[in-house]
């Protein structure tokens, strides 16, 4: 009888172990870079870019024009990822994500240069957590995606809360 207590026991600690690690996971956040290529310049990229997100639970701050003001609201711990298309449904690779300083500001994320990766063959995507001491406050990135074997480059926001 005292094994099967001890099982019993094991078993139940096992369970709450498991359970605190999956609730301590945070939020997957995946936003979509939409790509205009027909008025895409160096000038002004945001111009012709717009955001979404996939998941209708990610809460959006500011959805304006131009895609550089496009804010979404995260938590400690979350994940944040961005992947890419055209209009015409093409590809477009996420090439970085690039934390911009200022001041005394620290990084939302753990590094301050996050480069793209492929996985499977797909397009390049990022994904990093949302550090868990992030300030509440917005904090400016930059995004780096290439079209047509041409990089470009603009700055919109995330806020943590």
């Amino acid at each position: 009888m005292k094994a099967f207590n001890r099982y019993l026991l094991g078993t139940a600690l096992l369970l709450i172990c498991f359970g605190t690690s999956l609730y301590s996971q945070g939020a997957s956040h995946v936003i979509i870079l939409t790509v205009d290529t027909e008025v895409l310049n160096q000038d002004d990229p945001a111009a012709a870019c717009t955001f979404n997100v996939a998941n209708e639970s990610v809460t959006v701050v500011e959805v304006s024009e131009p895609a550089k003001d496009f804010t979404i609201l995260v938590k400690p711990e979350d994940f944040v990822e961005w992947e890419g298309v055209t209009t015409s449904g093409e590809e477009v690779d996420i090439e970085m994500i690039e934390f911009k300083s200022g001041g005394k500001s620290k990084n939302i994320f753990a590094k301050t240069k996050n480069k793209g990766a492929k996985k499977n063959g797909a397009k390049k995507k990022v994904k990093e957590k949302v550090k868990k001491n992030a300030a509440n406050k917005e904090y400016i990135y930059a995004i780096h995606f290439m079209v047509d074997g041409e990089i470009y480059q603009f700055d919109p926001k995330i806020k943590a809360q």
